[in-house]
């Protein structure tokens, strides 16, 4: 069967415009809470869910450009062991070349901003996030966390990086986080931003190893990398 741009990505679905949709759907969502204070339900589902999509949205598209182009390991295994579980490369011998990179994306960590740098510093020399952003992200999943692991209400740990000391126990086991929908839409602007930077920098990072290595590319697989980045972005810019 003949291989085609789609099947080079997760779910025959381009990471960065299936994370749009994806954000999309959330904020519509989030918009129809009719919460006007207090513990918004809605709101904490929805900001747990662009946490769960963002990370998604890295590990598809890390997998992704190793799908395409599977020449780029070359480098990548000089900096790390790259090795994936033979019971599941066993699944994939009928076409190893454009699933590979889901294999070896599963053998990696994708949820902080630490992580998901370093994986793509050492796949393409680049980097999501500046290091404002990267404690900006810190936040982001502090929140989500307290929300997953804690219900929402407030924990030493979380309490101590956010209130003074004399309001601990005040604070904590007692009062909760309080998400609204103007949290979402906040989270989901800054999420997006930086989905679209790192979509840009990969498809332009994976068409200059291309072009350096003289990498012969099929139709498909030009098409695929153009699918990288966002539309409104030419892959020739």
């Amino acid at each position: 069967m003949k291989t085609t741009w789609l099947d080079f990505y997760s779910g025959g679905v381009p990471s960065f415009e299936y994370f749009l949709l994806q954000v999309k759907d959330v904020e519509e969502i989030a918009s129809t809470s009719k919460v006007k204070s207090g513990i918004d339900i809605t709101a904490e589902l929805c900001l747990i869910g662009l946490a769960a999509y963002f990370e998604a949205y890295c590990k598809n598209e890390f997998a992704a450009v190793i799908n395409i182009c599977p020449e780029i390991l070359k480098a990548f295994t000089l900096k790390r062991d790259c090795m994936v579980p033979a019971r599941n490369l066993l699944h994939i011998v009928s076409a190893p070349r454009h699933r590979l990179g889901f294999l070896i994306a599963e053998e990696y960590d994708f949820g902080s901003a630490k992580t998901i740098n370093s994986l793509f510093q050492d796949l393409l020399k680049i980097t999501p996030f500046t290091k404002t952003e990267a404690k900006k992200y810190a936040q982001f999943l502090n929140d989500r966390n307290l929300l997953v692991h804690h219900g929402g209400t407030y924990t030493f740990r979380y309490a101590g990086q956010k209130f003074a000391k004399g309001d601990l126990r005040t604070y904590v086991h007692y009062h909760s986080l309080v998400v609204n929908k103007d949290d979402v839409r906040c989270w989901s602007k800054f999420l997006v931003a930086i989905a679209t930077k790192t979509a840009t920098a990969t498809m332009r990072a994976l068409l200059n190893f291309v072009s350096s290595e003289q990498i012969k590319c099929s139709a498909e697989r030009k098409k695929a990398i153009g699918a990288l980045g966002p539309l409104s972005v030419p892959p020739s810019t």
